[in-house]
């Protein structure tokens, strides 16, 4: 890791390692998130490109950082508490896709995610089973993962799981305008 981002870190564990857009470029500033709300350092830092230096709304830095970096565009190092690793994936992707908010839930994760691996299941069945490969049949497998370690309290596992089913979800945008989308 560079000490650059050791420094926005203030040297915490890494708790996430995420790919939020699909690009091929490296990386050529480090986007620095807000303080994190329970210590020192930055809660997150995004890697990205110049096409994605300011396309990230979703992503809000406090501060753009230049220089030359050996990530993807896209990559997230996340030092956030898991819980607000989760809350994050329901926020960006999880709820948008499934309908599933966590609030309705008490945020008992794997009750969460046992409704969103249930609402994915139904449209996975609507579509006769989908493509074998496809990233439906993916994120299906990735989210029994999820459910499973959220259910036995290892929350940073499911959390894991889940940055596997963002991936998935970004590739999947046009799911917004299908009947993937909540109603």
């Amino acid at each position: 890791m560079s000490s650059l981002v050791q420094q926005l870190s203030a040297h915490r564990q890494l708790t996430a390692l995420r790919t939020v857009v699909q690009c091929e470029v490296k990386a050529t500033a480090l986007r620095e998130g807000p303080a994190a709300g329970d210590g020192p350092g930055t809660a997150w830092v995004a890697f990205v490109c110049p096409a994605h230096s300011e396309g990230l709304p979703e992503w809000p830095a406090t501060a753009t950082h230049p220089g030359r970096h050996s990530m993807p565009c896209g990559t997230v190092l996340d030092f956030r508490p898991t819980e607000q690793v989760l809350q994050s994936h329901a926020d960006l992707w999880l709820t948008a896709l499934t309908g599933v908010r966590p609030e309705t839930y008490g945020g008992v994760w794997s009750d969460v995610l046992e409704q969103a691996e249930r609402v994915l299941s139904e449209h996975l069945e609507q579509d006769g089973g989908a493509d074998e490969d496809g990233p439906l049949q993916s994120m299906m497998t990735m989210m029994w993962l999820a459910r499973g370690s959220a259910a036995e309290g290892e929350l940073m596992q499911a959390a894991s799981a889940l940055g596997y089913c963002e991936t998935l979800a970004e590739g999947m945008e046009p799911w917004r305008d299908t009947d993937l989308a909540p109603h």
